[in-house]
C-alpha cells in the first residue's frame, strides 16, 4: 500500500538528533514526517544528568517523551514503524515501511546503529573505530554523497551524548532548511516592533508577538509543564 501523502522531509530515527531535526524542519513549514522504531539508544541510559535544562537530571523515557511531544506540537507527523528500505523512484524517495510506502523529497538519516535501509541508494559509509557499525559519511553541512539524502547524529560519528546529538540534528536541519527555503532567516520569536525600529521588514521565519501574546504563551508553557510533571 502506498501513502499518497507526499512529504518534503522524511527523518529516520526518533532519538535526540532525529527529534531536533524534525522540530526545526517542521517549524520552517516543511511537511515533515518522523519515523521512529521505539528503540532509541538513549533508553540504554539509567539516568541522564548532563542534558541542559534539567539541573537534577531526567529519566531517558521522559526526555524522549518530551522531545516527541514537542515535535508533534509543531505539526510534524510522527509514526512508530521500521524503515525497511529507501529507493529513488526518479521523482522522489520511496520509503518502504512494513504496512505501506510513503514518498518524500528529502531523507535525513538519524538512526543508530543501522543504516542498511539506505543500501539501495549506495550512500557512502565507513566503519567506526571499533568496526561494529557503519557510519554515514557527510560533508560539513550534513549532506551525503547522494543528492537529497542527509544524515545527523551518532550515525555520522557525532559524539554519543544526547545533548550533542540534539545539537547536531538541529544544525543539519537548519542547513537543510536554508537549502530548501533560501529566504528563511531564522526561527525566532521577537517582541512586536523589533524590526520596525531598524526600518526593516520582518524576515521569513521570524514571528513578532505582542507583550500580551508573549504572556499568554509563557502561561501556557508553564501550565503544560506543570501538568506533564504532575505537579
Amino acid at each position: 500500500m502506498t501513502d499518497t501523502t507526499h512529504y518534503d522531509i522524511g527523518i529516520v530515527g526518533g532519538g535526540p538528533a532525529g527529534c531536533a531535526a524534525a522540530l526545526f524542519c517542521a517549524r520552517a513549514d516543511l511537511e515533515t514526517i518522523l519515523l521512529v522504531n521505539g528503540r532509541s539508544t538513549l533508553q540504554k541510559c539509567a539516568y541522564v544528568e548532563n542534558y541542559l535544562g534539567f539541573p537534577a537530571g531526567v529519566e531517558p523515557t521522559t526526555l524522549l517523551t518530551l522531545a516527541r511531544e514537542h515535535v508533534e506540537r509543531t505539526g510534524c507527523t510522527v509514526e512508530e514503524t521500521t524503515v525497511e528500505t529507501v529507493i529513488d523512484d526518479g521523482a522522489s524517495f520511496q520509503v518502504h515501511l512494513p504496512e505501506k510506502d510513503i514518498h518524500t523529497d528529502t531523507v535525513v538519516a538519524a538512526s543508530w546503529a543501522d543504516s542498511d535501509y539506505l543500501s539501495a541508494l549506495d550512500v557512502e559509509t565507513e566503519p567506526e573505530p571499533d568496526e561494529l557499525v557503519q557510519e554515514i559519511i557527510t560533508d560539513s553541512e550534513g549532506r551525503t554523497n547522494v543528492d537529497g539524502v542527509w544524515a545527523a547524529g551518532r550515525i555520522t560519528g557525532t559524539h554519543h551524548q544526547a545533548l550533542v546529538n540534539a545539537g547536531d540534528g538541529a544544525r543539519v536541519a537548519l542547513n537543510l532548511v536554508n537549502e530548501r527555503r533560501p529566504a528563511f532567516y531564522n526561527d525566532w520569536i521577537a517582541p512586536e516592533g523589533y524590526y520596525e525600529q531598524y526600518g526593516r521588514d520582518v524576515p521569513v521565519g521570524v514571528e513578532e508577538v505582542s507583550h500580551e501574546e508573549r504572556n499568554k504563551r509563557a502561561t501556557r508553557g508553564r501550565t503544560w509543564m506543570h501538568e506533564f510533571f504532575g505537579g
